[in-house]
């Protein structure tokens, strides 16, 4: 347990993770002032928690922990507290501020965890082939991403990834946001498998396979 707590507190971006929560609160404050015209920072908000939740698993020091004996699947598990506390988060606010927002708070929930674990789930399979810091890079990418796809909505017609009017095809929304928890999740437990796999082989070469 001690070791875990020290591994935690070294490992741990706190200053980072703060303020991302903070950021996320205060974008979802105004998101929930003028919902109308600034919705697309909604989906902008979500790229912070998905970038954010990848850049948990970047490892500073990857070629001497990558060596020792405590696998991939511990040293991920640990890491895991900011992406939580992300999507804690992200599931709060949206409790405090639903009535200024539409009527699916179920959907904006799983948005905001389908996020967290999709890009948990990128960043370990990242760092799983080897890469020491994949996170950051990830972040830079799909943060900004996000936010362009929230605001042209390309497709939006077929693949309602954002959606916020009425009219708009709600449950086909809430269906790829489900199939996405479940690419994260399964991107997770495939990683993990084969990280147990090349180390039961070789340790040296678990970040290897």
């Amino acid at each position: 347990m001690r070791s875990t707590l020290v591994y935690l507190r070294a490992a741990t971006s706190w200053g980072l993770l703060a303020g991302s929560v903070a950021t996320m609160v205060g974008l979802l404050m105004v998101v929930a002032r003028w919902p109308n015209a600034l919705w697309p920072l909604h989906g902008g908000v979500i790229g912070i928690v998905a970038g954010m939740s990848a850049w948990a698993v970047d490892e500073r020091c990857a070629a001497v922990v990558d060596v020792t004996s405590r696998p991939l699947w511990w040293r991920s598990t640990v890491r895991a507290v900011p992406p939580v506390v992300l999507a804690v988060t992200w599931l709060s606010i949206h409790v405090v501020i639903r009535d200024d927002l539409p009527d699916h708070l179920r959907l904006f929930v799983l948005q905001g965890i389908a996020a967290s674990v999709l890009g948990f789930a990128i960043g370990c399979r990242l760092r799983q082939q080897g890469r020491a810091e994949p996170g950051h890079r990830f972040a830079g990418v799909a943060s900004p991403l996000i936010l362009g796809i929230a605001l042209a909505r390309p497709a939006d017609e077929h693949a309602p990834l954002f959606p916020i009017w009425p009219h708009e095809d709600w449950a086909r929304s809430r269906a790829i946001w489900v199939t996405l928890a479940f690419v994260g999740v399964a991107v997770l437990v495939r990683t993990f498998w084969i990280d147990s796999r090349a180390a039961s082989r070789d340790p040296a070469a678990r970040c290897l396979a």
